[in-house]
């Protein structure tokens, strides 16, 4: 009976790379000699060993099966490079990107922290996706070729729709480059959860978890538009004049290179990497979750780690604009505006959806959302509502209620909270006391 197990105990453990408890890693890395064959590399601190075969604490692990045509489409790093700066390897990627897409520096930049927080996604709390629009007259395929060449194991795919992506073999950690995807509301929602971990997806009779990053280009404005707030989002400028050329020859040599210096950084840093210390209060919470994931792939470089903020803040003032015109800010604007009246212990839906017309009328928009529509924000909400006398539904400003409302208002930032909490406002004070920094 054991020597019937024994082939079973010894057969090896298929592996796209982990990271051990001891800190040992295993890395995927190409043949140099045939660019279709893997070998791994176990790593702590430096290379332990590498080969087709890797033994560790009594288990025996070999790269993962590839199908040829994946293993043609995908790119894994031939060696591993020395160690250097992260300051040295932003500046040459951000060089490099600027110098053959002419783009603006907080497009190139955005472009580099990806790439950054790319590598570092296995162990980052979350995986970045970036996406990027493209007009016409702007350097749409030659921006992806570049990335292709730089991100961890670039996947590039056209045209893919939900069941396309259920088909990924996101077993091989890879980056998704996706060109002009079908963003329909299903595909939408994918993408915004494989940022995370634990989101699986149905696939037949079973599920599937998309995590890692991804790069979207598309030409087409409203989906980009129409994203979550967790992607981050770049606009490419069209390009005159000509630009550096990028044949097979160098595209190889750029490949090369980055692919080994990335590697390098990534095995060198990632037991480093750690959520950053910088204040993201003043940002809405998916903007805060990408500045620290950002910031999480920046070892080593606060004056770097500080050019997050900056570049996520513009970003951050367009959801708050957004969110502020929602029918939900504005029926808790409403509602705050007989909360700080005074005089009313309860006021119609109707009443307060004339309110919420108003507000859109003052703001220069021509949205005149139904009482209807307005009871079912309120419900949404989550703010007691109901019948309140024999005229119709509406809310009852009790004590507990008027305070819901003041919390609700200052998470969905309404308008109404931009200039500062009401002192003659017994709810403003409570608010203010409960959300005041703590001293020490």
């Amino acid at each position: 009976m054991g020597e019937q197990n024994e082939p079973e105990k010894m057969k090896a453990i298929p592996t796209a790379g982990r990271i051990f408890a001891d800190g040992v890693a295993l890395e995927l890395l190409r043949d140099s000699s045939d660019l279709e064959k893997l070998r791994l590399l176990s790593w702590r601190g430096k290379i332990l060993d590498e080969g087709p075969q890797i033994s560790i604490g009594g288990d025996r692990y070999e790269p993962v099966r590839v199908s040829r045509s994946i293993a043609t489409a995908l790119r894994f790093p031939a060696r591993v490079a020395p160690r250097e700066s992260t300051r040295e390897l932003f500046t040459d990627v951000h060089r490099l990107l600027r110098g053959h897409l002419g783009q603006l520096d907080s497009c190139i930049t955005a472009m580099v922290f990806t790439i950054f927080a790319a590598w570092l996604s296995p162990v980052l709390p979350m995986a970045p996706i970036l996406s990027i629009y493209a007009p016409v007259g702007s350097p749409k395929h030659l921006t992806l070729h570049l990335l292709s060449l730089l991100c961890p194991r670039p996947l590039c795919l056209a045209g893919v729709k939900r069941s396309d992506l259920l088909r990924v073999p996101m077993e091989l950690r890879p980056t998704l480059l996706l060109a002009e995807p079908d963003l329909q509301p299903a595909v939408r929602n994918i993408l915004h959860a494989s940022a995370h971990r634990g989101f699986y997806v149905p696939s037949g009779d079973s599920v599937r978890e998309l995590y890692g990053p991804k790069i979207i280009m598309t030409s087409k404005w409203p989906y980009i538009e129409s994203l979550e707030t967790e992607v981050l989002q770049i606009a490419l400028v069209p390009v005159s004049g000509q630009r550096p050329p990028l044949d097979k020859k160098m595209a190889e040599q750029v490949a090369e290179e980055f692919q080994a210096r990335f590697l390098g950084y990534y095995l060198q840093n990632f037991s480093a990497a750690e959520l950053p210390t910088f204040d993201v209060s003043d940002l809405a919470v998916p903007i805060q979750d990408l500045a620290r994931a950002f910031g999480a792939a920046i070892i080593g470089d606060t004056e770097l780690q500080a050019g997050i903020l900056p570049m996520l803040r513009s970003q951050d003032e367009k959801i708050r604009a957004d969110r502020a015109c929602t029918i939900d800010a504005v029926v808790l604007e409403a509602l705050l505006f007989f909360i700080h009246e005074g005089g009313s212990s309860k006021v119609r839906t109707d009443n307060i959806a004339a309110k919420v017309c108003a507000i859109y009328s003052g703001r220069g928009s021509d949205e005149q959302p139904s009482a209807e529509s307005v009871g079912w924000a309120i419900r949404r909400l989550g703010v007691p509502g109901g019948r309140i006398n024999r005229a119709g539904n509406g809310v009852e400003l009790h004590v507990s209620t008027c305070q819901l409302i003041h919390g609700l208002a200052q998470a969905h930032r309404v308008r109404a909270m931009d200039g500062g909490l009401r002192e003659e406002c017994r709810y403003c004070r409570e608010l203010e006391r409960i959300t005041a920094p703590a001293t020490t």
